[in-house]
């Protein structure tokens, strides 16, 4: 099952506060049935209660692809080298916690990605290889 979070969004229609679940993470030999939003950009949607406005939202998400051992971030935010350099200090950071995993980061390919259509490719391949 994606991990997920509460965030507080406000509608950009009626200005309408509201608190949304949103995608953090997906493993996709468990998570499949995302492949399809996350292909067409459409993962994070939310709805404002009030005025039944339908938003997507652009935040990151963490793809497992397993079992290659890769982990993408897709964040089509993240296009300057500043903003791609702090989501690998981020993983730096994480994988530095334990030795656990440090072995596992040594065996995983970890990657940003900002372009839709390149995430589309991955996924594809991915589906493919995994029928």
């Amino acid at each position: 099952m994606a991990s997920t979070s509460v965030v507080e969004v406000k509608c950009s229609k009626c200005k309408n506060a509201y608190e949304a679940d949103v995608i953090d993470h997906i493993d996709l030999s468990e998570d499949r049935d995302l492949i399809k939003p996350l292909k067409s950009g459409k993962a994070n949607r939310v709805q404002c209660p009030k005025c039944k406005k339908v938003m997507y939202l652009d935040r990151s998400i963490v793809l497992n692809f397993e079992p290659e051992n890769v982990i993408v971030v897709f964040d089509k935010k993240a296009r300057t080298t500043a903003a791609k350099e702090s989501l690998m200090e981020d993983y730096r950071n994480v994988v530095s916690f334990n030795e656990i995993l440090s072995e596992v980061a040594e065996e995983t390919e970890f990657t940003i990605i900002t372009k839709l259509d390149k995430l589309k490719v991955m996924l594809d391949d991915y589906l493919k290889a995994h029928k």
